[in-house]
């Protein structure tokens, strides 16, 4: 029994999609990282890699992601989402990218093999040669695995002819690329952004900045009216500051926002928000009230990646995995498989 003491009473957060915290990426430091975004109220978290770390970058972050999910903190770590290797070569940290040329069979191999039973979500460009291929190995491998259109160029049509090898998921939609061919008019060919509007078995990860610089506050709307909150997946896209916090071009029209984050390059390149954040800024932008906005960050993104059946909603048999929030979103208390996790911000366990 506890006190709410006056609070809400929320399931705990579940960010599908986050890259690290603001000192580290997971891969290097997933101890640290958990303990952050737990004091934000998230108690399921996929650590994500990007195409810039290379294979035996992967492998070596994996494994210590793997050891410290048994304990602590890191107990919120639940799998992995691979924001490539296998997407196109957009996005940002542009002169990182190691992924290059070919899907090569023995490189998938050797990453399904060291850590493909950890990976929830694998986010592919369905234009790359040869991803059929990897598609339908890694499904064979990990059954439950769910495949998420990344960045890409490519069409509404390749994007169907796909979607039976288990597409599931747009990568933060609006923000990961758009198809190739003529422009008629005034509008862009449609591709991801506009399959995933469509067809409506597909959930749509949604990156809500305070200034709505990701997605605009009229999409933020657009995108909820035509998904549904049962199909809007509340993402952090959280990444590392390192040396270029803040930093923006915006003789590119890439303007600053104060919870996002910029690559060496000046691009835009995720967030520095995190889902507690991310709950109040989608009030803000749309209008939507707290049970709507908190389930679309906590029982819509279990269900994108199949765990609802022990997270996501406050439901007998599930994990007490509990936030108390107050009615604007601060995180008071968080309980972690029925243990108190943090109290007035400070790491319990």
């Amino acid at each position: 029994v506890f006190d709410a003491e006056g609070a809400y009473t929320a399931p705990g957060l579940v960010d599908i999609h986050n890259h690290g915290c603001p000192d580290f990426w997971f891969y290097e430091n997933p101890k640290e990282a958990s303990r952050y975004f737990l004091k934000h109220g998230v108690t399921t978290v996929l650590p994500t890699f990007y195409h810039s770390m290379s294979k035996e970058t992967m492998i070596k972050g994996a494994e210590k992601i793997r050891n410290e999910s048994k304990t602590g903190a890191g107990r919120i770590m639940d799998g992995l989402y691979m924001e490539g290797p296998f997407m196109n070569l957009g996005g940002s940290f542009q002169n990182q990218i190691k992924w290059s040329g070919d899907i090569r069979e023995q490189d998938y191999k050797d990453l399904i093999s060291a850590f493909g039973d950890m990976v929830r979500v694998w986010a592919i460009d369905p234009d790359r040669e040869n991803v059929e291929n990897f598609m339908i190995y890694a499904k064979e491998k990990n059954q439950n695995v769910v495949f998420a259109h990344g960045h890409s160029s490519a069409t509404f049509e390749s994007i169907a002819e796909i979607k039976h090898l288990g597409v599931r998921i747009r990568t933060h939609i609006t923000n990961a690329g758009r198809p190739k061919g003529r422009i008629q008019g005034n509008m862009p060919g449609a591709g991801g952004d506009e399959y995933c509007l469509c067809d409506p078995d597909i959930f749509a990860e949604l990156i809500c900045d305070e200034v709505g610089i990701h997605v605009p506050p009229g999409r933020i709307k657009m995108i909820i009216k035509t998904k549904g909150v049962e199909r809007v997946c509340l993402i952090s896209d959280h990444t590392t500051c390192g040396d270029e916090k803040h930093k923006n071009n915006e003789d590119a029209g890439i303007w600053f926002g104060p919870d996002l984050n910029y690559d060496d390059e000046g691009n835009l390149a995720g967030s520095l928000m995190t889902l507690d954040n991310g709950i109040r800024n989608v009030m803000t932008h749309t209008g939507y009230g707290l049970c709507h906005a908190i389930r679309m960050a906590s029982l819509t993104p279990a269900q994108a990646i199949g765990i609802d059946d022990k997270v996501g909603s406050i439901k007998m048999g599930k994990k007490a995995n509990l936030v108390l929030i107050d009615d604007t979103v601060n995180v008071k208390k968080v309980i972690l498989e029925g243990n108190t996790a943090v109290s007035d911000g400070k790491i319990c366990i």
